[in-house]
């Protein structure tokens, strides 16, 4: 027996439950992390001393059905999504945020949940409160997504409110889209302690400073960045130059060859030209920019945690719910199968970082929803990294569904699977 299986086996006897600190951005493609020119050195340093999945795919490509999948630990057709619609979660649904809080976890969240709809004027956030509580919150802050924030109301907008900048934003995100226009670049009118990354970050703080330390406990910090506009405050424009940016994946030749009642057919459908190269250069810059903002609000919480006595006991999981294409095909935003969409971040630190003799990752497919639950449940239980390496190590196809289709991964094979059951093989990624 090597010394380090007696050791791992006192650890096992000793088991206790571990706090969590679970991190969650909205559109981080998840091939946009360990690149060598991304200043991302918080992130880069977690993945290090963590285990990270380099090849994680989300459940769904859109908002709504990935994140309630997260929540609940069923795949999106189970609840009756295949794309963004108006959906509340039920308050009975299953949620290992309940499974934490029944287990004597103090249970906190700030930032984006999507669990209820987004799109109608005159909703406040704030009523979701009891349905939060069901689900296993103790303490909500609950803010939406930039776009839906010109039109619903929470804490952050009275903020806005009383800075009397609400107005100027609606006035400024209306003008971004005019004409069905989504490439716009230019700084947010929004003071930089009311941008809504930066209030997160900062409001995360005080939530991390407020839990216990007598209890485990779980915080959710779930940040509504990198989700366009494009329109990184003043300050961080310039962290990475549009010369250093690598060019987006050009639309093969073959594209049009597939069939025009596909989703990624009708995508290409909205922008038959592309999106200007120029402009292109420009929000790839502006993204990579807005991630740079967010790695310091990773480093902050970091310096934060290392602070408290309980540091020791404390995972950290970082996750996305789904990419982002970026100019890849001359497309934008998400709802299709190309990598950029469907590729998600995922890693998690245990206590005290991984055990050098354990894996640090893998390269291989691995399902975000199955991976954020096995987190949850490696926590609870006070264990480390090795239920995510079983996941890793399934044989199974790894499944994204959309809007009828489905996605299936399995190596380096990619197989988009149409609603009426036809099979396109699509090729290997291409770079970032």
């Amino acid at each position: 027996m090597r010394p380090w299986d007696l050791d791992e086996g006192v650890r096992m006897r000793r088991q206790q439950p571990h706090s969590w600190l679970l991190i969650s951005f909205d559109q981080w493609r998840g091939d946009w992390l360990r690149q060598p020119w991304l200043r991302l050195p918080h992130l880069k340093r977690l993945a290090k001393e963590g285990w990270l999945a380099e090849r994680c795919y989300t459940s769904c490509p859109h908002c709504v059905p990935a994140r309630a999948s997260w929540l609940t630990g069923l795949p999106p057709l189970e609840l009756g999504l295949a794309s963004n619609t108006s959906y509340t979660v039920s308050a009975n649904a299953s949620s290992f945020v309940r499974d934490l809080s029944e287990a004597g976890y103090s249970t906190a969240l700030i930032g984006k949940t999507h669990w209820t709809p987004h799109d109608l004027p005159g909703i406040d956030l704030r009523d979701n409160i009891p349905l939060l509580r069901a689900l296993g919150f103790d303490r909500v802050r609950e803010i939406a997504g930039p776009r839906a924030l010109a039109v619903i109301e929470c804490e952050l907008t009275d903020r806005w409110r009383e800075a009397g900048v609400w107005d100027a934003y609606r006035r400024d995100l209306a003008n971004r889209y005019e004409g069905g226009c989504a490439h716009l670049v230019r700084p947010s009118v929004l003071p930089e302690a009311l941008y809504p990354d930066l209030w997160v970050g900062t409001e995360a703080l005080a939530e991390l400073q407020a839990m216990p330390t007598d209890r485990p406990w779980f915080l959710w910090v779930s940040f509504p960045g990198p989700h366009e506009p494009f329109d990184v405050p003043a300050r961080w424009r310039g962290v990475h130059p549009v010369s250093t940016i690598p060019r987006a994946e050009p639309r093969p030749d073959w594209a049009d060859s597939l069939p025009a009642d596909c989703q990624l057919s009708r995508l290409m459908a909205r922008w038959p030209e592309g999106i200007p190269s120029r402009a292109l250069q420009e929000l790839r810059a502006d993204y990579a920019d807005h991630l740079a903002l967010l790695d310091v609000q990773v480093g902050n919480l970091m310096e934060a945690l290392a602070s408290r006595p309980d540091h020791s006991q404390v995972a950290v999981s970082v996750v996305s719910d789904h990419g982002e294409l970026l100019g890849d095909w001359g497309l934008l935003l998400k709802g299709c199968f190309l990598e950029g969409a469907v590729r998600s971040l995922c890693l998690h630190r245990p206590p005290r970082g991984r055990w050098p003799w354990r894996s640090w990752g893998s390269r291989r497919p691995v399902p975000l929803t199955p991976a954020l639950q096995a987190m949850a449940s490696m926590v609870r239980r006070g264990r480390r990294q090795r239920p995510l390496e079983s996941l890793a190590a399934h044989p199974g196809p790894v499944v994204s569904i959309f809007a009828g289709e489905r996605l299936e991964i399995r190596g380096d094979r990619r197989t988009m699977v149409l609603e009426d059951g036809r099979r396109i093989d699509l090729p290997p990624p291409g770079h970032p």
